[in-house]
């Protein structure tokens, strides 16, 4: 297994020349990487995630959703790597015009509507010639409460990204959620300034997993943490833990119950999802979908945020935000930005 960055450079090149599909990803508040390899091109795909493996599915999840089996895995310590990182900024207007129209849309739409909340999304491509793996090592040490990965399949493409965002984690008996929603920029020496805005966006998505928790749980056995913030490199967002003892419920349903959430859809979810089909002309792909390892044990399943899509001389990214009432287009835009330098700044 790989010791150090070059040892990483030539196994994660030879990985990508093979053309089969692999994903390498490191849990959160961990330092071991982890690779789930097959030794085919075929398409898994899981209509019960009842499966050992890694599952990759799109924002619109329909019957099934893809992984890749552990049956060919291994584990290995981060390595460390040279830090040579250079500040980017995303100063270009690309497809400003398109988000502040989006922007508007959703106000419009707020105001005529039972809509409280929509989560709207771009894309920005980002030259690159870095050395992917590279990136991908960087990152993994740039995000530690995130979960990061480097997902290959010839069915999906090439996907990389450091998401803070948890939709499930099961483990030890114990189902765990969160409720993340809100954003500002992170200072290192001043806390937070949280407006009315950031608090009820935040709020909306809490109120939701608490009313779709109760449709298979007992309220008495729902826990859930006061808001905290949560930082996610340049950006800091607002968090409520929510945790309930896992019954005879299966992985499927909880998924089912709470993705997607208001946190990357709206609120209410469905007119919002209707929203986003008639005014985004660009797919979302697997941006905001669901990704993680499960096995008989354990489920660790993410919202797939602070990601990009890994093109042969660029990156595809997608970022978004929440628009309510109270937002601001100009504000919202420079947010979206701030999301892409997330990424950017390390790759």
């Amino acid at each position: 297994m790989p010791k150090d960055q070059n040892e990483f450079i030539a196994f994660f090149d030879t990985l990508r020349a093979k053309q089969q599909p692999f994903v390498l990803f490191r849990l959160p508040q961990t330092q071991e990487i982890i690779l789930y390899q097959q030794l085919d091109k075929k398409h898994h795909q899981s209509k019960t995630l009842t499966e050992n493996g890694f599952v990759f599915a799109p924002f619109l999840v329909k019957e099934s959703y893809t992984f890749i089996p552990n049956q060919n895995e291994k584990r290995f310590v981060a390595p460390q790597h040279i830090n040579n990182n250079r500040p980017t900024k995303v100063a270009d207007a690309q497809n400003k015009s398109y988000y502040m129209e989006l922007v508007a849309a959703v106000k419009s739409a707020i105001n005529q509507s039972i809509l409280e909340k929509v989560v709207v999304s771009r894309q920005h491509i980002q030259p690159f010639t870095e050395s992917v793996a590279t990136s991908y090592l960087k990152l993994t040490h740039a995000y530690p409460n995130a979960m990061v990965y480097y997902w290959s399949h010839p069915h999906t493409g090439d996907w990389m990204g450091a998401t803070p965002e948890t939709l499930l984690d099961i483990q030890d008996g114990i189902c765990k959620t969160m409720a993340l929603a809100g954003t500002l920029p992170y200072n290192e020496n001043t806390s937070p300034n949280w407006t009315s805005k950031e608090l009820d966006e935040q709020q909306m998505v809490t109120d939701f997993i608490q009313t779709q928790l109760e449709r298979i749980f007992s309220k008495n056995s729902i826990s859930l943490s006061p808001p905290y913030t949560k930082r996610a490199g340049n950006l800091v967002h607002l968090c409520s833990d929510f945790k309930v003892p896992l019954t005879n419920v299966s992985t499927l349903d909880v998924v089912r119950l709470l993705h997607p959430t208001p946190a990357v859809a709206g609120v209410p979810v469905n007119e919002s999802l209707d929203f986003l089909a008639a005014h985004e002309t660009h797919s979302r792909s697997y941006y905001a979908g669901v990704l993680g390892p499960i096995d008989s044990d354990n489920v660790h399943l993410f919202v797939n945020l602070r990601c990009a899509e890994v093109m042969q001389k660029s990156l595809t990214l997608y970022v978004g935000g929440g628009i309510t009432a109270q937002s601001d287009a100009e504000r919202e835009w420079a947010e979206s930005q701030r999301k892409a330098e997330t990424l950017l700044n390390i790759l």
